[in-house]
């Protein structure tokens, strides 16, 4: 789903681009017999701004640190996918009467819908929508000789109403990105919500129910992913700066200390998650929790649990977070690996796999090539 696009022939590589708290990551990839490969990679980090909000409201400095991380890594094309901050958008799944026969424009009834729902008016948001419930009928040959037309859909055949997923952002945000690429001098093919690029690079075309658990530097976002599309998205203001500021504060030392000493307990071997970082997650793992409990109230999926946590993002690192969730949750929990579907050099996979949860989302962002192809 994005939120605008545009499809370009003739195109070789793709930058997909992420703007968050942490800073910028950069990853540009390339079409190659039907998969996506790995040409390069770069990123900036907290120190180089002083907020999320610094890079957005100021697009010259983006776009002067975007254009360093791309002369420094090397990256040749010209053409971005960008995600828009999950905190900021829009999300809701509403329904609306069937339309009467495929000509009859859904957009009317859509907006007529969602005008209710959103935190400013229609005017001022652009919106994207996807149908959950498509009926497919049979070929036209069947109907000619008179057979029975078969319905497949997730509703039953006589259902007089449809769910749609329902995307927005304000177009005040979007124009921000805009001119951020602008000053950067690289032109922006679509911009679209961090969840759809981490179904792209953490689940692909596996349909079973999935939260992804994006932790942040500054904010954690949980989606619930059934069948490919997020029914339910949740954002919290922890992440990974709470963590190093609670090192910070039992140990008696600097945050910039603390972010070395976060640094070194995700690469050591550790037996389990320390206490301290327990004590930071708590927050993240109560959120988890009220997310699973809402998602299991919801009727339209048949009161079906989540299957299985994926884990991503700048702080999925630290030693044994996985094995803290999986037990204090009783559900499997794995260490999301955007680069699984992407072709990389064997020589790079330490490097890659120690990266990798930072770069989910500008991966899946890059591999959306695939789809508008």
């Amino acid at each position: 789903m994005g939120l605008f696009g545009k499809k370009e022939p003739k195109a070789t590589g793709i930058i997909g681009v992420d703007i968050g708290a942490g800073g910028i990551k950069a990853v540009e990839l390339n079409k190659e017999k039907g998969r996506m490969r790995l040409l390069t990679y770069g990123y900036s980090t907290s120190r180089d701004h002083d907020s999320e909000s610094v890079l957005i409201d100021d697009a010259k400095k983006a776009a002067k640190i975007l254009r360093d991380i791309m002369k420094k890594a090397d990256i040749k094309s010209q053409r971005v996918n960008a995600s828009l901050p999950s905190h900021s958008i829009f999300h809701a799944i509403i329904t609306i009467p069937a339309p009467k026969d495929s000509k009859q424009s859904l957009k009317p009834l859509i907006e007529n819908q969602v005008k209710k729902l959103l935190p400013m008016p229609i005017e001022e948001m652009i919106l994207d929508s996807t149908v959950i419930d498509k009926k497919k009928e049979d070929d036209k040959d069947k109907k000619k000789e008179g057979g029975d037309s078969k319905v497949a859909t997730s509703v039953p055949a006589t259902s007089k109403h449809m769910r749609v997923l329902v995307s927005g952002a304000p177009k005040t945000l979007v124009a921000k990105y805009v001119n951020i690429f602008k000053a950067a001098k690289v032109q922006l093919s679509s911009l679209e919500t961090e969840v759809f690029a981490l179904i792209r690079s953490l689940i692909g075309k596996d349909k079973s129910r999935i939260m992804i658990v994006d932790i942040g530097y500054e904010r954690t976002n949980i989606s619930i992913v059934d069948k490919g599309l997020p029914f339910l998205h949740r954002s919290i203001k922890a992440g990974g700066i709470n963590v190093t500021k609670m090192i910070a504060k039992q140990m008696g030392i600097t945050e910039s200390e603390a972010e070395q000493t976060k640094v070194d307990l995700a690469v050591g071997k550790q037996n389990g998650l320390p206490p301290v970082l327990k004590e930071a997650m708590m927050p993240i793992l109560h959120e988890i929790k009220y997310s699973l409990q809402l998602f299991d109230q919801q009727s339209f999926h048949g009161n079906s649990t989540v299957e299985k946590i994926i884990i991503t993002g700048g702080s999925a690192h630290l030693p044994k977070i996985d094995t803290f969730l999986s037990e204090a949750l009783n559900i499997n929990v794995y260490l999301g690996d955007p680069w699984a579907r992407v072709a990389t050099p064997a020589g790079l996979r330490p490097v890659l796999d120690e990266i990798g949860p930072r770069f989910a989302v500008s991966v899946g962002l890059a591999m959306k090539e695939l789809e508008d192809k």
